[in-house]
């Protein structure tokens, strides 16, 4: 009987080792195909991705191009501006020769075309196209236009200083009728010559503080137009006052917008009001110093620069006798 149970137990102990085997043998089948589906599924993952960047990079590109070839079409006097920019067109800017360059918003549209009056003469043109990007698109182009000897001339004189400007129209073989003028899109102005015979005529304005455009018509007798358009940086320079009040030196300088520096010489003793001097406020726009006269010759140098960077000197001497 101890026969029997032992045999009955080797064999018992043969089929769980026949289960064991089939059972190891089929995890590891499993193992292989979930490592298999793993490999294909990050291989489709990392395709799908690669896919939407080379995508997003191809639509960044077409994004990020810059604004087309700039095209000037011109037509006798007259001539266009063409500009586009897939992106949208931020601003264009054009300048004449050496003028203040005008620049034109455009608020994103894709395309403008901008009529202008080609100045008679000799002229160079400059144009600048910027995107919503900041991409840009430039060029140049010279144009001469035959003077119309028939219209008439119109001069601005500056240097005349005190915030105003001389405006003058002339003709030599016909009558001025009259001048127009405006700032920005104010109101015209209109100045009208006082007879038949006048082949010249002027008038002096006020500069409009900041910068502004000045748009001045000249009309002759024969009804022919001549046109300037200018900016101006309208600016004040500072006022210096040099008062005596008995034995001493009333300083007074001002200025609407205030002062960057003032520099002092009195009798060789350099002071300087700046942004280093304690008291020293930018905003400030009438600055006064007093100082006693000595016995004898005095001298005095004032050098004032305004927030503006309009200046200013003075110079004075005078002579003072202790009473």
């Amino acid at each position: 009987m101890n026969q029997i149970l032992l045999t009955n137990n080797q064999n018992n102990k043969k089929k769980n080792n026949k289960y064991n085997g089939n059972n190891s043998g089929d995890m590891k089948k499993i193992i292989i195909f979930f490592g298999i589906a793993i490999l294909i599924f990050a291989i489709i993952i990392i395709g799908i991705y690669a896919y939407k960047m080379y995508k997003k990079q191809n639509t960044n590109q077409k994004t990020i191009k810059g604004p087309e070839p700039i095209v000037l079409e011109q037509e006798g006097n007259q001539l266009k501006i063409i500009a586009k920019a897939e992106a949208g067109i931020s601003k264009i800017i054009y300048t004449w020769n050496d003028e203040e360059p005008k620049e034109m918003e455009m608020n994103g549209r894709t395309n403008h075309e901008e009529a202008l009056e080609i100045p008679e003469g000799q002229n160079t043109l400059k144009v600048k196209v910027i995107d919503q990007n900041g991409e840009e698109s430039e060029t140049s182009q010279d144009y001469n236009i035959e003077e119309d000897t028939e219209k008439p001339k119109i001069e601005v004189d500056e240097s005349i200083g005190d915030g105003k400007l001389k405006i003058t129209a002339t003709d030599e073989n016909n009558m001025i009728k009259y001048i127009t003028y405006k700032w920005n899109d104010d109101e015209e102005v209109t100045v009208e010559a006082e007879n038949e015979n006048q082949t010249s005529l002027e008038t002096v304005i006020d500069v409009k503080r900041g910068k502004n455009t000045l748009k001045i018509t000249a009309i002759n007798g024969l009804a022919k137009e001549q046109t300037l358009e200018k900016i101006f940086n309208g600016v004040n320079n500072p006022i210096i006052e040099v008062i005596r009040d008995k034995n001493t030196l009333v300083m007074k300088m001002t200025h609407d917008m205030g002062f960057k520096k003032i520099e002092f010489t009195v009798n060789g003793q350099e002071y300087i009001y700046d942004e280093n001097y304690s008291g020293y406020n930018p905003e400030q726009k009438e600055i006064s110093y007093k100082f006693d006269l000595k016995e004898g010759e005095n001298t005095v140098i004032i050098h004032a620069i305004s927030t503006e960077d309009t200046e200013a000197t003075y110079k004075g001497k005078c002579n003072y006798t202790q009473e």
